[in-house]
């Protein structure tokens, strides 16, 4: 009866539900190194079991998890496909500097979006250039590097001599108001607006000049015509940054482990998953350790929701950046992101 019915305890159940989930190490793997160094002989579907037992006790700790994201000033969005047994599906990742959320559906609709940040998110919201967040209502931010990336590949495909001109053009223009963004805290405010309006300019002329383009050249004319405010607003509001680089960061993991057969295999162990990688990838932007949180979960007579304010642990060897929902001032920049991999 109660702690003599499990014969694997709470420490090493949630050190192999994160060399899982986090580290993506096969639980057939971890069972092995378990049995090799440390005597404890296990099947591989004990800590499967484990992991579901956990995220239960998780879940009301994940869902404060959502209101600290809905509450910060700049989250990052992306998306990339993912597998659910032989069905389809999408996983997201909406990351600020602290807080993290992993989801997996089987939408790339702008539905996902409005359930994980709800219908008053007040922060921006910054994303590439997918259509699907058109349709959300909050402030965005559209990342920078996708332009010039477009610009590169149009260029390395070959373009008429006006054209490659303009492409240039444009990529220069892109790079300058990087680094004048970048300049604001240095700058005093009247020459950082006069700056930004000689830029502001100078974009102006190129959409005039590029009126009888090519193809190419006009699509990308379309496209900044369309999201000038969400292109330029690093510019306007310095918090904001210019790429979605952070949330491709966060995002880049899961891509790896795909390429390698990583995806889920159930619905369950993708909502497992969705749960528990959220808490250990913020819980590291937290600066502390997840045995310590998982620990209060599984001794806990029954599920508790811990404010992220109240996570216990010590210093993990992260180095968490300002969480701007909690300062209360604009990002500096982020940190190193910690990798996650997918459960089975």
């Amino acid at each position: 009866m109660g702690a003599c019915a499990n014969q694997i305890g709470p420490v090493a159940l949630t050190r192999a539900a994160e060399l899982k989930h986090r580290l993506g190490v096969p639980y057939r793997k971890i069972t092995d190194f378990f049995a090799t160094y440390f005597e404890l002989r296990v099947s591989p579907g004990t800590p499967t079991r484990a992991e579901r037992r956990l995220a239960a006790k998780a879940r009301p700790t994940f869902e404060l998890l959502r209101e600290a994201l809905r509450a910060c000033q700049v989250v990052h969005a992306d998306e990339t496909g993912w597998r659910v047994g032989k069905l389809s599906a999408w996983l997201w990742v909406f990351s600020s500097a602290t807080v993290t959320i992993y989801a997996i559906r089987s939408s790339r609709g702008h539905e996902i979006p409005e359930e994980i940040l709800g219908p008053d998110f007040g922060g921006v919201l910054v994303v590439d250039g997918l259509k699907t967040y058109d349709a959300l209502g909050c402030r965005k931010g559209r990342c920078n590097g996708h332009i010039l990336r477009r610009c590169r590949e149009r260029l390395e495909q070959g373009q008429t001599p006006a054209d490659a001109e303009h492409l240039r053009g444009l990529m220069d223009l892109l790079r300058r108001s990087l680094g004048l963004s970048a300049q604001y805290a240095t700058l005093e405010r009247v020459e950082y607006m006069v700056r930004l309006w000689d830029w502001e300019d100078e974009l102006d002329g190129w959409l005039e000049r590029t009126e009888q383009a090519g193809a190419d050249v006009q699509r990308l004319r379309r496209h900044l015509a369309r999201y000038h405010e969400e292109i330029t607003r690093h510019l306007f509001e310095p918090g904001v940054p210019a790429t979605n680089n952070h949330g491709e960061r966060m995002l880049r993991p899961a891509v790896i482990s795909r390429q390698t057969g990583g995806c889920n295999k159930t619905l369950l162990g993708a909502l497992v998953h969705g749960v528990l990688a959220s808490l250990m990838v913020s819980v590291r932007q937290q600066g502390k350790r997840f045995v310590d949180l998982a620990l209060r979960l599984w001794r806990a007579a029954e599920p508790q929701g811990i404010p992220l304010s109240e996570w216990p642990g010590g210093p993990s060897g992260a180095n968490p950046a300002a969480d701007p929902a909690v300062a209360g001032t604009p990002p500096a920049g982020h940190g190193r992101p910690v990798a996650f991999a997918p459960s089975g």
